[in-house]
Order: C-alpha cells, then structure tokens, then sequence
C-alpha cells in the first residue's frame, strides 16, 4: 500500500488521507509505504513564488511516522523529475514497491506540467496492476484544509488559525546560541534560536509560546520575540525565547518553539525602562493566554 504527496506541514487533511490508507493497510495485511519528496517541489518548479515550508525534513518524517506511515521513502525533487512523464515515475514506483493501491489526495498530480492528473493516474494505474485511491480534500469548520491556507495563516500572524488545521502549533526548532545577552540585563533573559532556513516567515512581534528541550517530554511556557530588535537596534534578525519561570543554562541545546498567538507586533521605544515596562505587560498577557490554552 503506497500514499504520495508533498505532505508539506502533515496537517489534518494529510493525516485523515493518511488514515484512510493505513485502515485499508490494515484490511489487506500490507505495510503502508509514504513516498514523499524533497526538497518542496514548489523550491523547484516555482522558487520565485515558494512562500516557505511548515516543516523541515526531519519534522515531516517523525510526523508522517507518527500518522501511520511503516516506511518513508524520500524522492528528491529535480528539474530531470519534474520533466519526467507519470508514467516513467509510476513505472520506477511500480519496479520497487509493486503497490496493490496508491492513495493520494483528490488534486494531487504527477509529471511535466501537472499532466498526470486523477483520471490519467488511474488509467495509468489500471495498465501497471495498481488502483488508484483519491481521498476528498478534509473540511473543517467550514474551511479547506491545505498547506497553503495554513502557510497564509503563519504569515498573517494568526499562529492559532494555522493550528485549527494543522492539528498541532506552528513549531520552530533550532539550537541556542549565545547572544548579547542584554535581555539578562533587564530581567528578561532569552534562548536565541537560529531558525532552520527555508521555512515560512513568522512577522515579527511579541507571541505566547511553548518551549521544548529536545530529548525532554515538558513543556513549558515562555514568550517569543521574532524581529531586528529596533528598541535596541541591533539590525539583525532574530528569534528570542524568555522562558518563564526558568533558570537555567541551554547553550548548544535545541530548543523548539510552538507559536500560539502573537500578542503584538515589533515595537520601538524611548528608553529602556520604556521597553521593560512593556515586556512586563507582554509577560502577563502570555501567562493569561498560556493559561486558557493549559485549560481549554
């Protein structure tokens, strides 16, 4: 049993594709195979217009994994693959894993220009001894579930829109570097995280998170600042963890960071005491709005 997509973010509609192919696994006592492509193919086809990914490669997989795949098979993504016709990559898919079914989503397409479309797929199909399964794109609350609705939602600083259809927050991961420290200076000390590239572009601004050491099963609750600091002015990009409650050292940890709400957008301001005046009303609306998530 094969599914195929981009999978980009494995969101709700992924995962309710994903569990249709798993439960037909199931019935006919066959491993279910995720074949998957890297990088994006939007990186490829269209780099220019390629608005960023919800998720890294090593975040796809565990989350594929976790929706029911038994293997994952990675396909990189080329310019030779993307001219490549649907029958010559169904036929390699064919060669290698001799598919009962292939499962994909309702608007998935294979091949130069997007030619190998559902009723080509399953023509195709039907002369290389496959079926093919195309699974209904997932509603929810009245809204399409896709990658690209929830790709709008991060850059629209609604974190917790593109959770709704995600299933999970909008995650970034990365390791802590040493900064300036200035946040110490001021009460507020930071986890300065260098973000994996290619991902898609939180605004910057003040948001409510959770923060997770990787290798550890807690979370806890913190604020993040994303932005080029213009309070301090410093002009450099970055992503500023304050872990509430905490005191410790995670230099060299990975830190992962789960995007809740943004509570405001970048801000500059006449003094210092100005600028911890303001951190310390962030602080309380982000223990308010850690709150209601804990309770909700």
């Amino acid at each position: 049993m094969v599914s195929i997509g981009t999978f980009d973010g494995v969101h709700l509609g992924h995962r309710y594709l994903l569990q249709r192919a798993a439960e037909r696994a199931l019935e006919l006592r066959l491993p279910l195979l995720v074949v998957t492509f890297e990088p994006n193919p939007a990186q490829v086809i269209r780099p220019d217009r390629f608005r960023g990914r919800l998720t890294t490669p090593q975040q796809k997989l565990d989350l594929l994994r976790g929706a029911g795949a038994g293997e994952v098979i990675v396909v990189p993504f080329t310019v030779e693959l993307m001219r490549e016709s649907p029958e010559t990559f169904l036929g390699h898919l064919v060669a290698v894993t001799e598919p009962a079914e292939v499962w994909v989503g309702e608007e998935f397409a294979l091949g130069h220009n997007r030619s190998g479309d559902i009723a080509r797929l399953t023509e195709i199909g039907s002369g290389m001894g496959f079926a093919l399964r195309a699974v209904p794109r997932r509603e929810f609350d009245g809204q399409i579930v896709s990658s690209s609705r929830i790709r709008q939602f991060v850059l629209d600083a609604l974190p917790e829109e593109a959770e709704r259809l995600l299933g999970y927050p909008y995650r970034i991961s990365g390791e802590v570097i040493r900064g300036a420290q200035i946040g110490r200076t001021i009460g507020f000390p930071t986890a300065n995280v260098v973000p994996p590239p290619h991902l898609v572009q939180v605004p910057d601004g003040i948001y409510a998170t959770l923060a997770m050491i990787e290798g550890e099963d807690r979370t806890m609750d913190a604020m993040t600042y994303i932005g080029t600091r213009p309070a301090l002015n410093t002009g450099d990009r970055l992503i500023e963890t304050n872990i509430l409650d905490f005191d410790g050292d995670l230099y060299g940890l990975n830190l992962r960071c789960d995007f809740l709400k943004r509570l405001r957008p970048d801000a500059t301001f006449d003094s210092v005491d100005a600028l911890v005046a303001q951190l310390g009303r962030d602080e309380g609306e982000a223990r308010n709005v850690l709150a209601s998530y804990h309770h909700r």
